[in-house]
């Protein structure tokens, strides 16, 4: 992605002594899912280093657990659908063996099958010792009816016991996707009010400048917004009640775009140039927070480009 700035934590040796106190290697039985440790002290974790590559840090770990959720998620679906068929078959196999114990020598039996979606037939057939299971991949395999009892006896066995860890693990993961965002939150304000004392003391190069723009492309109200030496803060407001996992928030190298439940509150070219990795952004209250990270110590005239 263009913009990208690697954070100078990437690759050394405080990098990983930082990911030490970020997450912390589970056991094998939750799948290798890293568990989240909880940043008891931000100030100490941040000591001497900015904030926002500790919040890096933790948006990088977070990205993570949402692919991690999202294939679990998909497993999830896949395991569910299989199973009524697993069982469905089971029935049938265990019908196919109580019809041939009790039906007399040479008696057929009248079934009455799916032909085609929304199309049944009938078909006469006489007691069998076997009987095909569709395996899947255009691969059908003719068992006797004692394997084939075993065989769907231990699958949905199989995936009974495959669903139950699945669920297991998302609950898992679902707390240290939490952790994570809390983190994320006090980390983000503690380096907001780590830039606001250092303003008080005149340790900024420049002053901030703080603006509120009547150009807001959003019809939901306006925004407000303010810049420092090598960033860029944007309050938005949000509809009330909203909650975080309503809200998406995208940064490009020279956009952003803000939307609640697909609509748009916020969206416009930059006026300069800002490297995603190191901005960040979080939920105040009904507004939503965003740093934006400078990828030029530039000051800006406007938040967004005059010429769109």
């Amino acid at each position: 992605m263009s913009g990208y700035t690697a954070s100078p934590l990437d690759g050394t040796a405080e990098g990983a002594r930082i990911e030490a106190q970020l997450f912390r290697k589970s056991d094998d039985q939750k799948r290798g899912i890293p568990e989240a440790i909880f940043i008891e002290n931000v100030e100490a974790l941040c000591a001497g280093h900015e904030p926002t590559h500790i919040v890096g840090k933790l948006q990088d770990l977070h990205s993570k657990y949402q692919y991690m959720q999202s294939s679990l998620t998909a497993q999830r679906a896949s395991l569910k659908q299989k199973l009524p068929d697993i069982m469905a078959a089971g029935d049938t196999v265990n019908h196919l063996v109580e019809r041939k114990e009790k039906a007399q020598e040479d008696e057929a039996t009248e079934y009455t099958y799916q032909l085609a979606d929304c199309i049944w037939s009938k078909a006469s057939a006489p007691p069998s010792n076997s009987v095909c299971l569709w395996l899947g991949a255009n691969c059908m395999l003719e068992y006797t009816l004692d394997e084939a009892v075993e065989l769907l006896r231990t699958n949905e066995a199989n995936a009974k016991t495959t669903l139950k860890s699945l669920e297991e693990d998302m609950a898992f993961l679902r707390d240290q996707i939490t952790t994570t965002e809390v983190n994320i939150a006090r980390t983000h304000n503690f380096g907001v009010k780590q830039r606001q004392l250092a303003k008080e003391r005149g340790e900024e190069a420049k002053p901030a400048a703080a603006a509120v723009s009547s150009a807001a492309q959003p019809s939901s109200g306006a925004y407000t917004w303010k810049q420092e030496a090598e960033e860029v803060e944007v309050s938005v407001p949000t509809p009330s009640g909203a909650q975080k996992s309503d809200v998406k928030v995208t940064i490009l190298a020279d956009s952003i775009k803000v939307e609640h439940l697909g609509k748009v509150l916020l969206q416009g070219s930059l006026a300069g140039k800002v490297s995603p990795n190191g901005s960040t952004w979080t939920m105040t209250g009904s507004r939503v927070e965003i740093t934006l990270e400078k990828a030029e110590q530039t000051q800006w005239a406007s938040l967004f480009d005059s010429s769109d």
